[in-house]
């Protein structure tokens, strides 16, 4: 059970770092709501990403893996409207 709950987070972070990466090349930030990543990743997120530490560029974190392979780094959430920014990291 444990096993395929997993499976499905990682699933979700999966599209989040798929929708990143066919951005195309010259876009350099994008600005998202909560809820549109809820809607890329087709899924709610969880309580603790309505805080900015959830967004952390931390390796460790399966959720961060996501957009840090993709080639994205989240520059913080921005504005009271909980949004995200994700900035393409120079290749």
């Amino acid at each position: 059970m444990e096993a395929a709950r997993a499976e499905r987070r990682s699933l979700k972070y999966i599209r989040l770092a798929a929708y990143l990466a066919g951005q195309p090349t010259e876009v350099e930030r994008i600005v998202l709501t909560l809820r549109e990543i809820e809607e890329v990743v087709g899924d709610t997120l969880p309580p603790n990403a309505r805080f900015p530490s959830w967004w952390r560029n931390d390796e460790r974190k399966m959720h961060s893996r996501a957009w840090l392979t993709a080639g994205w780094k989240v520059g913080g959430m921005v504005g009271e409207s909980a949004e995200v920014e994700f900035l393409r990291v120079p290749a």
